[in-house]
């Protein structure tokens, strides 16, 4: 049974994606794995006096969050009856997203969008659009704007990937 792949940060846009990645995995009858990326910080502080210390403590930060946002995922999960896997990976967010798909053969992506105009995904970058390009399976991106949960998005996703 191939599971569908929640890639999640925890923010509002992630958020809406948890409540549709859930509802697609209970109307499909599949698994939920609920990946989380801590991001790899050493570039930006390379070079400065107390490097390790802000390195360290940078990433024990980012890994107690990627932590606390899969427990928060698996339980919603559960709270649903919905199996569910968790990952804490850590690198490039795209290509650890990509990459934990293709490991566990997932059927379906689904991943927040922040919506940022063009600014902003040039400060910020876009993981949802690196994983539009190099996902091995489909990818459903879920705005926080957008109604979550209903009916007629569920049953859409399901129609592509089922």
């Amino acid at each position: 049974m191939k599971p569908i792949l929640l890639a999640t940060d925890g923010s509002p846009s992630a958020e809406a994606a948890t409540t549709e990645a859930i509802g697609l995995a209970l109307s499909l009858d599949v698994p939920l794995v609920v990946a989380c990326v801590a991001h790899d910080a050493t570039l930006m502080y390379g070079g400065y006096y107390g490097f390790p210390e802000i390195t360290a403590e940078l990433r024990r930060t980012q890994f107690d969050h990627v932590s606390d946002v899969l427990a928060a995922a698996q339980q919603r999960a559960a709270d649903n009856g919905v199996p569910c896997t968790t990952l804490a990976l850590e690198g490039p967010r795209g290509h650890a997203i990509c990459s934990a798909a293709r490991d566990h053969d997932a059927r379906l992506i689904v991943v927040g969008a922040h919506g940022w105009d063009r600014i902003g995904r040039l400060i910020h970058g876009s993981v949802s659009t690196y994983v539009l390009h190099h996902a091995p399976c489909p990818v459903l991106v879920v705005h926080e704007d957008e109604p979550t949960g209903g009916e007629e998005p569920v049953q859409r996703a399901a129609e592509i990937v089922g």
